[in-house]
């Protein structure tokens, strides 16, 4: 969700604040939108939180209107960038293959990339879940060198989940994560 400046600043404070009781063995990460990464990345400096971009173009500085370049994102001390939301993938037409491009281009300038899998209410209904999560990790992962895999975090999006009142069980979460895995294993020697 994109927030106003004011909310995106309280949210910040507001976290920033609770920090001391989240567990030190568990990564946080909030993705602010990127008018306001600059602010809530000050905010957020010295804390344990680490702060992404929601999105970025898979170039360096170049003429690509209403993009965010890797190099605008240096500057302002972001280094994780997410990849492949729904919402991308919904509204903006961004393919496995498109998603690859920007994994890709991105490890290779020294980011962790947050890559979002998952599928929707019709793909959950007719049985295609593992077909369609194959799918995003193996043509979205495509031609990545396994020196890259620990600045990669794939992340479950189950897409029917949001905004319908409806929750993935700790079940239907563990078969999903337990198949990630196993897929990721297929790509990457070493990976668990």
């Amino acid at each position: 969700m994109n927030l106003s400046l004011k909310e995106a600043v309280f949210l910040a404070h507001s976290i920033r604040e609770k920090i001391p009781s989240i567990s030190k063995d568990k990564v946080s990460m909030v993705f602010p939108s990127t008018l306001h990464l600059e602010n809530v990345s000050k905010i957020l400096e010295g804390s344990s939180v680490i702060v992404g971009a929601q999105n970025c173009y898979h170039s360096g500085l170049a003429a690509f209107t209403g993009e965010t370049s890797p190099d605008q994102l240096k500057e302002i001390g972001v280094k994780v960038v997410m990849v492949g939301h729904s919402e991308r993938r919904q509204f903006l037409g961004e393919s496995n293959f498109f998603c690859n491009d920007k994994i890709r281009f991105l490890l290779k300038n020294e980011f962790t990339v947050l890559y979002c899998v998952g599928e929707t209410l019709s793909e959950r209904e007719s049985g295609k879940t593992l077909e369609v999560l194959s799918s995003q990790i193996r043509e979205g992962l495509k031609g990545i060198d396994s020196v890259f895999f620990s600045n990669l975090i794939l992340a479950y999006e189950p897409v029917w989940a949001i905004g319908t009142g409806k929750v993935a069980t700790p079940s239907q979460a563990q078969e999903v994560h337990s198949f990630i895995r196993k897929e990721i294993s297929g790509l990457f020697v070493g990976a668990s």
